[in-house]
C-alpha cells in the first residue's frame, strides 16, 4: 500500500501523466492486489464528495452562462477606478465573494479576459493583475464548504469515517481572517515584488516571433509554381509551418490559401534559422529581404493575431493540435505557444498540449466570434462583456442561493441540494442541456473517484498508521499544535507540486490517524488539509488558477516563489495559531 501511494504521488508530481489517469490506475491496482474488494473500490463514484462536485460545477456554469458574473466584472473593474492599488483592491472585492460560491477556477476563467481589458484601457501592465487574480480566488475558494472542491471533498471523507460534517460556513471565521491578511499583503508588500513582465500591448508580446517568422518569395524558377501549397508538401519535407498566403496586397490565412502557387507569391512560414539555409535550391523560395514582417501589418490585413490559454476540462488537452486537426476544426492557425513563460521551439505539430498553455493564433478576422464562443481555451483578447440575460441571472442567483441555505440550515445534505440545483438550472435555462457535460471537469470528478478508495485501502491496511508513527517519532511529542502546524505546512509543500484534490484525498487518511495517534478530535487536522492544500501561492503549476495565469502575465516561475512564497509563510503562521482557538483539539 506504501508502494502504491509513493508511486501514485510521483507520477502527480512529476507530471508523466494527468492526474485523473492516475487515480484511474491506483483504482486498477487496488482491484488487481485484492487490496480492496470491487464494491469499496468504486465507492468513489457513488461518494457525496464526487456527486456534490460535479454538480456544483454545473451550478457555476449557470450562473456563467446568465451572464450576470462577466456583467458584474466588466462593470466594476472595466469602469472602476484607474489606479494600480485602486484597481488591485477592486479586483479583490470583486472576486473574493464569487469565489466562495462558485468554482474558482470558472471564477479566473471568466475574469481573465476582463482583468486584461480593464489593465490595458488604464495602460497598466497586465503582469501587475494576473497573479493576484488568482491568490484572490485561492483565498475567497476557502471561505465557504462549496467555494473549492477540495472543501467539499474533506468534508465528504470525514463524514466517511463516522465524523461531523463541516457546515457551510463553518470555514468562514478562519477563512476570513487568511482573506484580510492576505490582501493586505498583496496590496502593501506583494505588489511590489510582482514585475512588469508585459506592457500593456497587444497579444504578440513575449513571443518573441523574429525568430520564428519569415516571408519567403516564390522566384519565377521554382519548381513549385503550378502546384498547391497541400501538393508543395513543405511541411512534410522541411521543418517548417506555412501560417499564410500572399499574392498582391491580399492576405490569406493557410489553409484558405490560393488554389496554386504563382510567381511573386510571398509565404509567410514559421521555421528554425538553420531550415532557411538552402531552400532555395531544391524549392525555389528565397527570404525576402527584411524577412522579420511587422506584426502590425499582419493585423492591418484580413487576418487577426489574437492570444488565447487552455482550459481545464479542455477538450486539446493532452493532444497535439495535428492531432485535433486545429486548422480545420477552428479555421485558425497557431503560430506559437508559451508554456511555463518559455516559447516553445519544437515543431508545435507534435507538442502535446497542457492546461495553461497559452496559445498565438492567427485567424480571419469574421472567425474571431467563433473562437470566443468555443469550449476549449480562453480568448484574451478584449472584447465587449456578453449580454446580460436578466430573466436567467435572477434565477440562477436565486437557485444558488437555495442551495446556500438549505445546506446552511441543515434541511438537506450539501449533495442533494447541489444535485437539484444543477437540474434546476438546466430546466430552467439558465444553462442549455448541451453545455451540462462541456461544463463539469470530468478530470476532478475521475479524480476523486480514483483517490477516494485510496483512502479507505490506506486506513484498512494499516499503511495509514504506520506513516503516522514516523511522523509522530520525528516530532518527539512535541504537542498537538505543532504537528498540525508540520501537517499544514507539508500539505501546502505537497500541494505546490500536484492537485489540491490530490493533496487531500491523499492525507486526509494520514489526518484523522494523527489525530486519533494524540487522542485529539480530528476535525482541526482536517481544517488545516482544507486550507493547506489551496495554499500553493508560492509555485505556478500546483494550483489550475496559477496556471491559467501564468502565461497571460508573462511570468517566470521565480516570480510566484518571490510573491507567493512569503504568502504562503504568512498563511501557514496564521493558520497554525488559529485554527486550534476556532477549532479546539479538546472539544
Amino acid at each position: 500500500m506504501l508502494i502504491l501511494l509513493l508511486a501514485a504521488t510521483i507520477l502527480m508530481v512529476t507530471e508523466r501523466l494527468r492526474p485523473d489517469i492516475v487515480s484511474m490506475l491506483v483504482l486498477a491496482a487496488l482491484i488487481l492486489s485484492r487490496i480492496l474488494e470491487p464494491d469499496q473500490a468504486l465507492s468513489g463514484f457513488s461518494n457525496q464528495a464526487t456527486v456534490t462536485v460535479a454538480a456544483m460545477f454545473v451550478v457555476s456554469a449557470g450562473l456563467q452562462a446568465s451572464g450576470v458574473v462577466s456583467y458584474l466584472g466588466d462593470r466594476l473593474l472595466v469602469h472602476g477606478p484607474s489606479s494600480g492599488p485602486a484597481l488591485l483592491v477592486l479586483t479583490g472585492v470583486v472576486i473574493t465573494p464569487l469565489s466562495a460560491f462558485i468554482n474558482n477556477t470558472a471564477v479566473v476563467a471568466v475574469f481573465l479576459p476582463i482583468m486584461l481589458r480593464a489593465a490595458q484601457g488604464n495602460k497598466l501592465s497586465p503582469s501587475r493583475f494576473m497573479m493576484p487574480v488568482s491568490f484572490f480566488a485561492m483565498l475567497g475558494g476557502t471561505c465557504t464548504l462549496i467555494g473549492t472542491t477540495t472543501n467539499i471533498l474533506v468534508s465528504s471523507i470525514a463524514v466517511d469515517n463516522g465524523i461531523r460534517p463541516f457546515r457551510m460556513f463553518e470555514f468562514s471565521g478562519l477563512g476570513l481572517i487568511l482573506l484580510g491578511a492576505g490582501g493586505a499583503y498583496l496590496l502593501l508588500i506583494g505588489r511590489h515584488f510582482i514585475p512588469d513582465r508585459l506592457e500593456a500591448s497587444d497579444a504578440t508580446q513575449g513571443f518573441e516571433l523574429g525568430r520564428y517568422l519569415a516571408e519567403l518569395v516564390v522566384l519565377d524558377d521554382s519548381p513549385l509554381v503550378g502546384k498547391s501549397l497541400s501538393e508543395a508538401t513543405l511541411g512534410e519535407r522541411f521543418e517548417l509551418e506555412v501560417l499564410t498566403h500572399t499574392r498582391g496586397e491580399r492576405v490569406r490565412p493557410v489553409p484558405e490559401g490560393y488554389s496554386t502557387l504563382q510567381a511573386g507569391d510571398i509565404l509567410l512560414v514559421k521555421a528554425p534559422a538553420g531550415v532557411l539555409v538552402g531552400l532555395s535550391d531544391s524549392t525555389g523560395l528565397v527570404v525576402k529581404p527584411g524577412q522579420h514582417p511587422d506584426v502590425a501589418a499582419l493585423k492591418a490585413s484580413d487576418s487577426v493575431l489574437i492570444e488565447a490559454v487552455i482550459k481545464p476540462n479542455s477538450e486539446l488537452e493532452g493532444r497535439t493540435l495535428k492531432g485535433v486537426d486545429f486548422r480545420n476544426r477552428y479555421g485558425a492557425t497557431t503560430m506559437a505557444i508559451r508554456r511555463h513563460g518559455s516559447d516553445i521551439r519544437v515543431k508545435l505539430g507534435r507538442l502535446r498540449l497542457r492546461v495553461g498553455d497559452e496559445l498565438l493564433i492567427l485567424s480571419p478576422r469574421l472567425n474571431v466570434e467563433r473562437l470566443r464562443q468555443q469550449p476549449s481555451f480562453i480568448v484574451l483578447e478584449a472584447r465587449d462583456v456578453p449580454a446580460l440575460r436578466p430573466v436567467q441571472a435572477i434565477v440562477a442567483c436565486l437557485i444558488t442561493a437555495g442551495i446556500v441555505t438549505v445546506a446552511t440550515l441543515d434541511l438537506y445534505s450539501i449533495a442533494g441540494a447541489a444535485v437539484v440545483g444543477a437540474v434546476l438550472m438546466v430546466l430552467t435555462g439558465c444553462l442549455p442541456a448541451r453545455r451540462v457535460y462541456q461544463d463539469v471537469d470530468w478530470g476532478v470528478v475521475f479524480l476523486l473517484a480514483g483517490l477516494i478508495p485510496l483512502g479507505v485501502a490506506l486506513d484498512t491496511t494499516g499503511a495509514a498508521r504506520q506513516a503516522v508513527d514516523v511522523l509522530l517519532a520525528a516530532t518527539g511529542g512535541w504537542g498537538p499544535t505543532v504537528v498540525l502546524g508540520l501537517f499544514f505546512l507539508m500539505a501546502s509543500v505537497l500541494t505546490g507540486f500536484m492537485s489540491n484534490n490530490a493533496t487531500a484525498a491523499l492525507l486526509s487518511p494520514l489526518a484523522i490517524t494523527t489525530a486519533h495517534a494524540l487522542d485529539v478530535d480530528p476535525r482541526p487536522f482536517l481544517v488545516a488539509l482544507t486550507f493547506a492544500a489551496s495554499a500553493a501561492f508560492w509555485t505556478p503549476i500546483g494550483y489550475q488558477t496559477n496556471l491559467l495565469v501564468y502565461g497571460p502575465g508573462g511570468y517566470r516561475f521565480i516570480d510566484f516563489v518571490r510573491v507567493g512564497g512569503p504568502l504562503t509563510i504568512l498563511y501557514w503562521l496564521l493558520a497554525t495559531i488559529l485554527i486550534p482557538s476556532l477549532f479546539p483539539f479538546y472539544p
